[in-house]
């Protein structure tokens, strides 16, 4: 099996457990059943890549590999868990508030499902190529900075969400301007950015891994330039000081009050 043929399996695998939460979630009328599974499939298509990896025989099993299926399997469940406007600004790039997939007629639905399936399987390159030529078995210094930065930006991310869960746990639905919400309105997702592009170090220990970069680049992309207005739009809604909160306070990347003049 070669490297196409492995992506275009694991594509079909991803295409047909994505009709089946959408089946499930529509006989249910539950949008908490796609909330929960969707972000599963990232841990599934990393251990179904090592599946594939050892059934066919392309490469031996390497520490990183299982090191990096191991990371993103926790934050697929730390994901399914959390960010619940995240997820369903993402979504709203498939589905619609019926269940169906976006498109008038079978062609532009398919279209639709394909597109989200593209970019789903492009940002899971590093952890495709992890599973796909894994490289050298040993770890070394760059496998161990590279689990450093993710773990720092899962730390980072699970810090913002346990500053606003002990918010809501006082029953204060007011905005939240403090700790890591004061250097930046969403540092939950600066801790995923960090988490990926720490996937992506770990990925350049395989061979040829440094290919995957279009997956880093493109989950910031789209965190950037289409997930984070739609979470902004939510959050206006939501609060009336909100826009006051944008002008005083950057979007992902924060400020850093010492370095102005």
């Amino acid at each position: 099996m070669n490297l196409i043929q492995l992506v275009f399996t694991l594509t079909l695998i991803n295409i047909v457990l994505v009709f089946i939460i959408i089946y499930t979630s529509a006989q249910l009328k539950k949008l908490k059943i796609l909330l929960v599974a969707m972000p599963l499939l990232l841990s599934i298509t990393a251990w179904s890549g090592m599946l594939l990896q050892s059934i066919f025989e392309i490469a031996d099993f390497a520490d990183r590999q299982i090191l990096a299926n191991i990371l993103l399997t926790l934050w697929a469940f730390k994901f399914s868990a959390y960010n619940k406007n995240l997820k369903i600004q993402i979504l709203k790039y498939l589905l619609n508030k019926d269940f169906h997939i976006i498109g008038s007629g079978v062609f532009e639905q398919t279209g639709t499902l394909l597109r989200f399936i593209g970019c789903f399987m492009i940002v899971l390159m590093p952890v495709i190529s992890l599973n796909f030529l894994s490289g050298n078995s040993d770890l070394g210094f760059l496998d161990a900075f590279a689990s450093l930065v993710f773990v720092l930006g899962a730390g980072y991310e699970f810090k913002a969400l346990n500053e606003l869960k002990k918010l809501s746990s006082n029953n204060n639905d007011n905005l939240n301007r403090m700790g890591l919400w004061f250097f930046s309105r969403h540092p939950d997702l600066l801790g995923q950015l960090i988490s990926w592009w720490g996937l992506y170090l770990l990925a350049l220990g395989a061979y040829g891994g440094e290919w995957s970069i279009f997956g880093p680049l493109l989950i910031t992309f789209l965190y950037l330039r289409n997930f984070l207005l739609g979470v902004e739009e939510r959050l206006a809604r939501k609060y009336n000081d909100y826009n006051e909160y944008k002008l005083s306070t950057p979007g992902i990347f924060p400020k850093v009050s010492f370095l102005k003049s």
